[in-house]
């Protein structure tokens, strides 16, 4: 029996050694088959949730008023009444420069003409887009760009520079010649505005958003207003911008949006942050308008770090439609995508021309600022690339 019992255990032993035996076979061959059942599944995920993404990004993209560079109107000799609108708006201060003789304006602009074959900057980690507040009174001509802010991200050191490029600077505009800065964005719009500053400043400026002020009125409002801190000689000049646009362009009724003379912080609706805006009666001129114009933009950042990605997302499909572009759909994907970690960088902001660094000339009654473009243009690449650059 004992005989018995060990001749059927045989088989049991046999089988269970069978069995460990091809044990592991199995197992490698079901681990197989759950490695390739989960990366389908990650592939199905992410592309179902990068259809969505992608179809969320094109919707918003459709929104854009984007403008190839081939399709801007360019011209080499503006319109007589253009001229007029360029000109009327001279700075209350009387922005006069000295007059200088025919042979000193020729030696300024030989200093110019020796930086253009200085390197011009550039770096994959900053990207460089040009912030154009245009105003214009009807639609026959591109616009006065009179704000002009270059903001650079630098994605390498978690910052973003805002310079603002004062109307005024005296510059060589390709194809065009000695003008204005502001010159450049009416002969021919955001390409050639960004082509002079690469030019003039040295540093690669290929995309831009422009947007005149009343499209700037809606962004505001549809962003739900902005905080500001006003003195009341700013409250005094606001309330005359204000009366002014809501009677002359927005036909509103200006008591509705009339700000405290005595200032303060105010939440600013969007007649009364563009009217902040503009203000260029109080403080130092056109230089401390630019301050302003940084001022509100960061506040405006402010106010959207608040914002779920729910709410800039159905906020961005309003704004967009206000803006005009020339940045591509691909470029727009990237920064989709680090928006939100852009709005924790942190920001320094700086004018043009610095303190100290330019002069002012007068050319045919205009005055111009004339930058120490040596020491303007390290100063500028300093602050935005770091001392290596």
């Amino acid at each position: 029996m004992s005989g018995n019992r060990r001749n059927q255990s045989n088989p049991y032993m046999n089988d269970r050694d069978r069995y460990n035996n091809e044990k592991p076979k199995k197992t490698g061959m079901n681990m197989k088959k759950v490695f390739v059942i989960s990366l389908c599944a990650v592939l199905v995920v992410v592309g179902v949730s990068g259809g969505v993404i992608y179809k969320l990004g094109h919707d918003l993209y459709s929104n854009m008023n984007y403008v190839a560079d081939e399709e801007v109107n360019t011209v080499e000799t503006l319109p007589e009444h253009v001229i007029e609108q360029m000109e009327e708006e001279t700075d209350p201060d009387g922005l006069t420069g000295t007059k200088v003789s025919a042979d000193e304006l020729d030696s300024i602009h030989d200093r110019m003409s020796s930086l253009a074959n200085r390197k011009t900057v550039s770096d994959e980690d900053v990207y460089n887009v040009l912030l154009v507040g245009v105003d214009r009174q009807d639609q026959t001509w591109n616009g006065n760009s009179d704000s002009m802010i270059l903001v650079s991200v630098d994605k390498e050191h978690d910052r973003v520079s805002m310079v603002s490029l004062m109307r005024d600077t005296y510059v060589d505009i390709p194809g065009i010649g000695y003008r204005k800065l502001n010159h450049a964005y009416a002969a021919g719009a955001g390409p050639l505005l960004c082509e002079t500053v690469t030019s003039n400043y040295k540093i690669e400026v290929d995309r831009y958003i422009a947007v005149d002020y009343w499209s700037l009125v809606d962004i505001i409002n549809t962003l739900g207003g902005v905080s500001l801190e006003i003195t009341a000689a700013e409250a005094e000049v606001m309330n005359g911008y204000i009366d002014d646009m809501c009677k002359r362009q927005l036909n509103l009724d200006p008591s509705e949006h009339f700000v405290p003379y005595s200032g303060g912080y105010i939440y600013c609706d969007g007649v009364q942050a563009v009217a902040y805006a503009r203000n260029r009666m109080v403080g130092n001129s056109d230089y401390q308008r630019t301050e302003r114009q940084r001022y509100l933009l960061q506040q405006l950042l402010a106010e959207v770090k608040q914002m779920s990605v729910a709410q800039m997302t159905e906020k961005m499909r309003s704004i967009l439609g206000y803006v005009t572009t020339n940045i591509p759909e691909t470029e727009i994907w990237s920064m989709l995508s680090e928006f939100p970690d852009m709005l924790q960088y942190e920001i320094d902001t700086d004018r043009i021309p610095y303190d100290n660094m330019y002069d002012v000339i007068d050319v045919n009654g205009q005055g111009m600022l004339v930058p120490d473009w040596e020491a303007t243009i390290e100063k500028m690449h300093e602050f935005i690339y770091g001392e290596e650059e």
